[in-house]
């Protein structure tokens, strides 16, 4: 009996540290994807470049 606890514990225990992994791989996964999608949509959009000369 003690041995199959043991079993099952390694069992949860080892899926928790994959969910784990898994889930913080796709959160950097999707924030790159995400920030490499979102520059590459600047230049599309109507935005006004306002460059100011000074005379020193």
């Amino acid at each position: 009996m003690k041995s199959s606890h043991k079993k099952s514990n390694r069992m949860l225990i080892g899926a928790g540290i994959f969910l784990v992994v898994y889930l913080l791989a796709s959160v950097i996964f999707g924030s790159f994807l995400i920030d490499r999608f979102s520059i590459q949509e600047l230049p599309n959009r109507n935005v006004t470049h306002v460059t100011v000369w000074r005379n020193w």
